[in-house]
């Protein structure tokens, strides 16, 4: 069998990927150390993307107010921790099997690069890998993390969004997506070039812990841990009992309460509306209102 990009989209396909693209390891050629999927595998010459589709009415349920848990069980924690981990390895003994070398790439969920002060809002609570070190002279910290929405770009399957994930034409938002580093000689896609985002600020206004702004450029992730989690109003679970001693309690529910990553820590115990020590994902308790904002609008601008 002749392992060819054709064959791989193929079967990508066959296991379960909903988007499939190839990227040219060149790339990357301008890319940190700590990101740089090169360092993962020096030898590689493309790096294969596949994006998974969330349901779009996992968000729906949410936005009603009907069901939060299904999403983070479903939309999140399966996606990343199941059907990605099955489908990845079966793409990378494909490859093998050919005489080719394959270094499949999740997302990692609760890991930041040395220098990287940001969270991810899904799980429990992430770690910076502050005590690593280079193993030798030239080589980068371990452990080496891909910029997901990059390799995105580069693979051909979408573009970066106001708040700093992927937008696909198909799907907008509602996607997850892994990488495999390889060394097969397989035809590379283009980069992906057209802005799916135009910037109309429909996610920052949905925000309800103001975590996103249009102005500065991005997403402030320990503001938006705290109102995933459920901080603010419109929150279903949200009682009189919850945060009654806290002297700003008024304008945390509002989200005019700004946390960084000492004080985000400090309020999360009080956060505690679903389980989550099971899964270590937080329930999304926003809605992933930014999200569904976005995804409304791409569709009425006929974008998607």
């Amino acid at each position: 069998m002749m392992l060819t990009a054709e064959l791989i989209k193929e079967k990508a396909r066959e296991y379960g990927a909903d988007l499939v693209g190839i990227g040219d390891i060149a790339g990357f050629a301008d890319e940190i150390p700590q990101r740089d999927p090169r360092q993962i595998l020096p030898w590689a010459t493309c790096v294969i993307g596949c994006g998974f589709r969330v349901p779009r009415a996992l968000y729906q349920s949410m936005a009603d107010g009907s069901q939060h848990f299904n999403y983070t069980q479903l939309g999140v924690k399966t996606i990343d921790e199941e059907l990605s981990e099955v489908f990845l390895l079966k793409m990378a003994g494909l490859i093998e099997n050919e005489g080719y070398d394959a270094c499949v790439q999740r997302n990692i969920s609760n890991l930041r690069i040395k220098g990287d002060k940001t969270t991810n809002p899904e799980v429990s609570d992430t770690y910076e890998l502050v005590h690593a070190e280079p193993v030798a002279p030239g080589k980068p910290a371990p452990d080496v993390i891909m910029d997901f929405t990059r390799a995105a770009q580069v693979c051909g399957l979408g573009s970066r969004s106001l708040r700093g994930g992927v937008l696909t034409p198909q799907f907008g938002p509602y996607v997850r997506f892994v990488f495999i580093v390889t060394d097969a000689p397989l035809a590379c896609d283009e980069p992906f070039k057209r802005e799916l985002c135009d910037q109309c600020g429909a996610c920052v206004r949905a925000c309800p812990g103001h975590a996103l702004s249009s102005k500065d450029g991005g997403l402030d992730s320990w503001q938006c841990a705290v109102y995933y989690r459920g901080a603010h109003r419109s929150n279903p679970f949200m009682t009189d009992d919850i945060l009654k001693d806290h002297p700003e309690r008024e304008a945390i529910l509002n989200g005019d309460k700004r946390f960084d990553a000492e004080s985000a820590r400090a309020i999360y115990p009080s956060l505690r509306f679903l389980p989550m020590a099971q899964t270590g994902y937080a329930p999304c308790l926003c809605g992933r209102r930014c999200d569904v904002a976005c995804y409304e609008h791409l569709r009425e601008a006929k974008i998607l």
